[in-house]
């Protein structure tokens, strides 16, 4: 890819976010300001400024006392794209402003979410009836939909809950990102719908579990307004957790076909197999880049794996160092002493 302008494609998206229909995107939604940036410079609300440590990955940052979405410049996308992923990460700058207070823990999650065969194989018979939904609402399988939702809250608390965080926030942003596609370019919205028929039914989609909340919270969002259930407001996070609060206590559920549960078992152990031999080769090859006792601030929680006391992260590692943050950038493997300290960190090659 060769060098891209990024005035000239701050000017191009803020062009495609100016077409957008904010008001029928989430209640209260406003266009908030953004930064583009690449590996030398970065380009915000009309001038160039200087890159500092906080922007790293695709997010939402607080930055000169406001909340601003940012975005790694990497690849050229249309532009209707492009608008949508600023707008994903916009909305992520709403929440904060709002003071939605919902997020996961995402240091505690890697160390205590259980990748449970009978969790999951309930979670695939739970797409399957989302998708249903994004064809045809249908009161009945609605409410086996949220009879099936109630069953995991109460048998897989920790793990439910942790689902639910991130569909409240990934999700709800990603349904944004989707509802700004219907509006800006059809072919494109076609595109994210197609690729979540096809990525929620596949098993392998849900390792690590938080890349499918994107998408599960996006589709139980549309079925909720389909079904005059969904509320706004920072109160009322995560709506898609309080609407069981009134239902009763479920004791069965349809847990699909054989050949479901059995491609789940496949697919829990195929992932431990994976990330263990991850894991030992960078242990084995011993290139130690930093030693502790270290403070992690963040990883990159969109596929980060943990198997034994070691937690994996692509691209960069963020953590702080007497008193100072520090940011290495690269794929790294981290020996943890606890949650929220780093013992050694190895590069993974």
């Amino acid at each position: 890819m060769g060098k891209i302008d990024l005035e000239k494609l701050y000017y191009s998206v803020a062009q495609e976010i100016a077409k957008v229909d904010f008001s029928t995107l989430w209640e209260g939604f406003i266009p908030l300001k953004f930064a583009i940036y690449d590996d030398e410079k970065c380009f915000f609300d009309g001038r160039y400024v200087e890159k500092t440590i906080e922007f790293c990955a695709n997010t939402a940052i607080e930055y000169q006392g406001e909340n601003i979405a940012i975005w790694n410049v990497q690849e050229e996308l249309p532009p209707s794209v492009f608008a949508s992923f600023i707008i994903h990460e916009m909305f992520h700058a709403f929440q904060e402003k709002e003071g939605w207070d919902c997020w996961a823990d995402e240091r505690e999650a890697p160390f205590k979410y259980k990748y449970s065969a009978e969790n999951l194989s309930l979670k695939l018979r739970e797409s399957r009836l989302l998708l249903g939904l994004l064809d045809h609402f249908d009161r009945e399988k609605y409410e086996e939909l949220l009879a099936c939702r109630k069953y995991r809250s109460e048998k897989f608390p920790y793990e439910f809950g942790y689902e639910c965080s991130i569909e409240a926030i990934e999700g709800s942003a990603n349904y944004v990102e989707w509802q700004v596609l219907e509006q800006l370019d059809g072919k494109e919205a076609k595109v994210l719908t197609d690729y979540m028929r096809e990525k929620m039914v596949k098993p392998e989609y849900y390792f690590p579990i938080r890349i499918c909340g994107y998408y599960t919270g996006a589709l139980m969002i549309n079925a909720m307004i389909q079904a005059g259930d969904l509320r706004y407001g920072a109160k009322d996070q995560p709506v898609i957790r309080h609407i069981l609060e009134d239902l009763k206590p479920v004791t069965s559920v349809d847990m699909g076909g054989e050949e479901d549960v059995q491609r789940i078992t496949e697919a829990v152990d195929s992932y431990f197999t994976e990330t263990r031999t991850i894991i030992e080769k960078a242990v084995a090859d011993n290139d130690v880049v930093a030693t502790g006792p270290l403070e992690l601030v963040s990883v990159n929680i969109a596929d980060a794996r943990f198997y034994d006391g070691y937690l994996t992260s692509h691209f960069f590692v963020r953590f702080r160092e007497n008193g100072e943050d520090k940011l290495l950038r690269g794929n790294f493997v981290l020996k943890m002493k606890d949650e929220k300290t780093i013992d050694t960190v190895y590069r993974w090659v």
